[in-house]
């Protein structure tokens, strides 16, 4: 009897998921002008979780990605709720906080590709999040959500989406480049 109201609430878990991983279908037009559109919003936000995988080294935290005009503050933090890592990047200046509260400051690139090892361009982080090629090469799904997007040093792959309010966004995100995988798992879409 136990066994049957299991695979009963699996079922329906599975549904369930299964329905909000659904996203309606939409033309090629619909995603360009959505991109266009998402381009010229400013302010937005984002949580959820996030994995970095090096050749010895795994880790993950929470993630919040907040967005303002030319702003942004990427702020991972442990399960006890004390900050990891925080970059806080104004048009190309940044200053990095460490675990140990140790502020590097720079470029953005610099000391993303510092600590990191990857070449992301920093600034173009917020597009990246949000699954908007601008001018790097790209390729699309079939449903024509955006697949991929590359750059001379790192590949952003787009998993999987979900709808938030009028749009379709980004709901898991794998960044690779040589050493390094980056999971990105977003829960909330603030936008």
């Amino acid at each position: 009897m136990n066994s049957g109201i299991f695979i009963t609430a699996l079922a329906g878990i599975i549904l369930f998921t299964a329905g909000c991983n659904s996203i309606p279908e939409q033309s090629l037009e619909f995603y360009e002008n959505q991109n266009i559109e998402l381009s010229g919003i400013k302010t937005f936000a984002t949580s959820g979780k996030i994995a970095i995988i090096e050749k010895n080294t795994r880790m993950s935290s929470f993630l919040n990605f907040s967005v303002r005009d030319d702003s942004y503050i990427l702020e991972l933090t442990a399960l006890t709720g004390s900050t990891v890592f925080r970059l806080e990047n104004t048009s190309g200046r940044a200053v990095i906080t460490d675990s140990d509260g140790n502020k590097y400051t720079g470029t953005a690139d610099e000391l993303i590709k510092r600590l990191t090892g990857l070449s992301i361009p920093a600034d173009r982080l917020p597009d990246i999040v949000r699954a908007i090629p601008g001018d790097l090469p790209c390729t699309r799904n079939e449903n024509h959500t955006i697949r991929e997007i590359t750059h001379n040093k790192f590949t952003a792959t787009y998993d999987r989406y979900g709808t938030t309010g009028k749009y379709v966004l980004p709901e898991f995100i794998t960044i690779k480049g040589q050493d390094l995988i980056i999971r990105i798992r977003i829960n909330k879409w603030e936008i």
